[in-house]
């Protein structure tokens, strides 16, 4: 689901980039649901990515923003004032913006494993991977949230890095903390 959509978001960013409104573009996207979870970094954090002639590239921007900072940031855009004491007081996204226009175009990456590859079958499969894809088939796919999430985990965190490699302690911020 993860490739779908980031196809489907480079697709649609490459068709309004070749398009008469681009030069006044800004595309925002940001994950629907960043509660911790099985799909999630943490969740305390997410990624959002600013799009357009006007965004810094090749750029990462570490400054702490909120939800409401790009609610926030979309509302200074179109002079709108802050409905609630929250947005007002929310930091807008300033920082990923830049006076220098680029109005150069975007091409959507080709996938480089086709989106209906499936899994191997058990049979082939030996050691952690074996172990790994019978723990899988055996969690409750029909709700996510009901997948065990430290399992999950690890299982991911093997098929990303390796089958030899450990899974880094579990860290949490202190905001988070009581």
């Amino acid at each position: 689901m993860v490739a779908d959509n980031d196809l489907a978001l480079g697709r649609m960013v490459e068709a309004i980039s070749k398009s008469s409104f681009w030069p006044s573009s800004l595309i925002l996207v940001v994950e629907d649901d960043a509660q911790n979870g099985v799909d999630h970094v943490d969740g305390h954090r997410t990624v959002a990515l600013a799009i357009g002639p006007t965004i810094r590239r090749g750029v990462v921007d570490s400054n702490f923003y909120t939800q409401l900072s790009m609610a926030r940031t979309m509302q200074d855009i179109l002079h709108i004032q802050p409905q609630t004491h929250f947005l007002q007081a929310a930091r807008a996204m300033n920082s990923v913006f830049t006076a220098d226009k680029d109005v150069s175009t975007y091409t959507a990456l080709t996938p480089k494993i086709a989106l209906d590859t499936m899994n191997p079958a058990l049979h082939s499969l030996s050691g952690k991977r074996l172990d790994a894809a019978r723990r899988s088939a055996a969690m409750n796919w029909n709700h996510v949230d009901n997948v065990p999430t430290p399992v999950l985990n690890q299982i991911l965190w093997w098929d990303n890095r390796g089958y030899n490699q450990a899974l880094p302690a579990s860290r949490s911020s202190r905001l988070a903390r009581p």
